[in-house]
């Protein structure tokens, strides 16, 4: 029998507002019989089609209701009480959609009118009206539920119960001069400027922001969206810094790595995606990507990209709006200036102006996060900047080359002349007393002289989970070129 019947109704259904969810079985073990290998699961509960009936057909309704409600779809294994073997995907095909609106003029009909073709579940709350519902109550909204003021009376009448409730969107017709939107889910005054006038065009602005807000967007044009691109070269500890700030700050980052970064600051860097797949530092998360085609899907979801590209190679195929070269090797590894419309390199090895737009001083001191925009960065000295009177002594680079066999690990307090590691059958020791705040990773393959730890003389008022003063000074220096290149593009050519 063909399965087309189980789509009957389902267009009325999510018109009605209902989310849908079809649930497939992938495959089966042991005793699990069924009738059908698919099935449609509404957000009230219902649904057409079968799987094979019983209390795991149940148990599968209500957590494909659930799905449905937060939105996200899940593949899960469920045993019957035969001890068979379901494979289920339950894949959310549209999410439950409500929408609640205060007032009865004529920006309120032409947004339930929107609202509706846009299959939500709109209803009006006006005492005016025969046709509006009665009332309103925190419990009449959930987290699928918008609300919009269109009137002051009844703002003032329900806005602290809609306060109260689980809406993921709570919005007003307001001037700009008098808004009062103090969370994210609150937006007063509502809608996205488009410059609308007609009660249509706010209808059009107000529904696309509560679309935005239910799918979690910002709600700016694609465009845009793809020209707050940047590239940033390398993912140790000061470029971390800088990819989280420009992330926080709305921009889309990808950050370009090798195969096998050789940090040591490992607990603020985002390279450790490269060997573990995930990494994340201040709760924001990185994931590694095999190819350039996976770059904006990971935006979608949240995440930072970070793809293995040595040479950078994907530069000219992505063209960024902002590369940023924060590979820190006090040398130019292959970034032009020509590269994007803004380049940026952090710390020696590049002039402004010829290598690069702009560079950001590195050098622990006064001039640290200086912008330079004619001239280089101090020059390399080889030594360390200075903490507590320690410069040189608090770094320990490989004595010989090998792998390495980690003794102690980063947050450790060690003390002067412990061993840490050994580099083959070499010991390496603290040359200060500390905390050890970084540590290449166990089992690297070291060459002799690769700087392979650091200690923090300040001992247990370090802090090695957390970017540093010095990676915060830098990032805010990038971040600050990058919003005024956004403001004002011009100038910077």
């Amino acid at each position: 029998m063909k399965s087309t019947y189980l789509f009957d109704g389902a267009e009325k259904k999510e018109k009605e507002g209902l989310g849908i969810a079809i649930v497939t079985l992938l495959a089966k073990s042991g005793i699990a019989s069924r009738s059908e290998s698919r099935m449609i699961v509404y957000s009230d509960g219902t649904s057409s089609g079968t799987i094979g009936g019983g209390d795991v057909e149940r148990l599968i309704i209500r957590e494909a209701s659930a799905a449905i409600k937060s939105g996200e779809s899940v593949r899960k294994e469920y045993l019957n009480r035969h001890g068979g073997k379901l494979d289920i995907l339950i894949d959310v095909v549209s999410r439950e959609k409500k929408a609640i609106i205060f007032g009865s003029g004529h920006v309120s009909r032409a947004l339930e009118e929107v609202l509706s073709f846009l299959h939500f579940d709109v209803s009006i709350v006006d005492s005016s009206l025969s046709d509006s519902r009665n009332g309103f109550s925190s419990s009449d909204a959930d987290e699928n539920t918008a609300l919009i003021f269109t009137d002051h009376a009844n703002r003032d009448r329900y806005y602290v119960e809609a306060k109260k409730s689980d809406a993921f969107y709570i919005g007003a017709l307001s001037s700009r001069v008098k808004a009062v939107s103090t969370d994210e889910k609150t937006f007063i005054p509502s809608g996205l400027d488009i410059g609308a006038i007609s009660p249509e065009e706010v209808a059009v602005s107000i529904a696309s922001e509560i679309v935005a807000s239910l799918n979690k967007r910002r709600g700016i044009s694609i465009k845009e969206e793809r020209r707050r691109f940047i590239i940033v070269r390398g993912a140790g500890d000061l470029a971390t810094a800088v990819i989280i700030r420009l992330k926080r700050a709305g921009y889309n980052v990808l950050a370009l790595e090798t195969g096998r970064p050789s940090v040591i600051r490992r607990t603020v860097s985002l390279a450790e995606a490269v060997y573990e797949g995930r990494a994340a530092v201040e709760g924001q998360e990185a994931v590694l990507i095999d190819s350039i085609s996976s770059v904006f899907p990971s935006f979608d979801e949240g995440l930072i990209p970070i793809l293995i590209d040595e040479k950078g190679d994907s530069i000219k195929a992505l063209r960024p709006t902002v590369v940023v070269d924060a590979i820190i090797a006090k040398r130019n590894l292959g970034t032009g200036i020509d590269n994007a419309p803004l380049t940026i390199a952090l710390g020696p090895g590049f002039t402004a102006g010829v290598d690069v737009d702009v560079v950001i001083e590195t050098k622990r001191g006064h001039a640290l996060g200086r912008i330079i925009k004619s001239g280089s960065a101090i020059e390399n000295t080889g030594v360390p900047g200075l903490i507590e009177g320690y410069g040189r002594e608090r770094v320990i680079h490989s004595p010989s080359d090998g792998a390495i066999r980690n003794v102690r690990k980063i947050g450790d307090i060690v003390e002067k002349d412990e061993i840490i590691a050994y580099v083959g059958d070499v010991a390496v020791k603290a040359g200060i007393g500390g905390m050890l705040r970084g540590l290449i990773r166990d089992g690297y393959e070291c060459t002799k002289g690769l700087k392979i730890a650091d200690i923090d003389p300040r001992g247990e008022r370090a802090e090695y989970s957390t970017m540093s003063d010095k990676a915060r000074s830098i990032s805010g220096a990038v971040l600050e070129v990058v919003d005024s290149f956004f403001s004002c593009p011009v100038k910077w050519k």
